[in-house]
């Protein structure tokens, strides 16, 4: 049961989120167990680098299924016990200020029918917002995520960070 919201299908950004989509779908089934256990059942979601576009709402739509999807399985496994509370969902889209956020703003109408019309009562609550920022930069507090997204945007980087120009490697172990 998954929600997809499909608006083009030639687009080599979709064709990598829906082929990493079993990832997609662990990894929040982890933030999904996280925050249920740390943050009353609120998981915060970011995107970095959602630009504007036909697929900028892509991982918003999979992450909502995927919490739906997982919310059934822990109902049926409590086998017939109530069913789990929901887990609101906050999703950050952060990209430069020159992204066009209007017209994401916008697509999230359009978005919420479809929603709504594929999962009924078993979308979770959720709330956009748009970040306006560099990824360079602090853009969150400490400790205060349970996923971060961020699919063809290093492509577009605009500087080297400095620990990666002194030859460091940061991501070691984490990927």
């Amino acid at each position: 049961m998954h929600m997809h919201v499909r608006l083009n299908t030639h687009v080599p950004q979709e064709k990598s989120i829906l082929k990493t989509r079993p990832v997609l779908h662990k990894a929040v089934a982890a933030a999904h167990a996280s925050s249920l256990s740390s943050s009353g059942g609120a998981m915060v979601v970011a995107d970095l680098g959602c630009s504007s576009g036909p697929n900028t709402l892509l991982v918003v739509s999979e992450v909502l299924g995927a919490v739906a999807d997982r919310r059934e399985d822990l109902a049926m496994a409590a086998a017939g016990c109530s069913q789990p509370p929901a887990t609101h969902v906050q999703f950050f889209l952060n990209d430069l200020p020159g992204n066009d956020f209007n017209l994401v703003f916008q697509s999230l109408e359009l978005f919420k029918k479809l929603a709504v019309k594929d999962k009924g009562d078993a979308l979770p609550p959720y709330y956009v917002a748009g970040l306006p920022g560099s990824f360079y930069t602090r853009l969150f507090p400490d400790r205060c995520m349970h996923l971060f997204h961020s699919s063809y945007c290093l492509m577009w980087r605009s500087k080297v960070p400095d620990e990666l120009a002194g030859g460091a490697v940061l991501n070691e172990g984490n990927m």
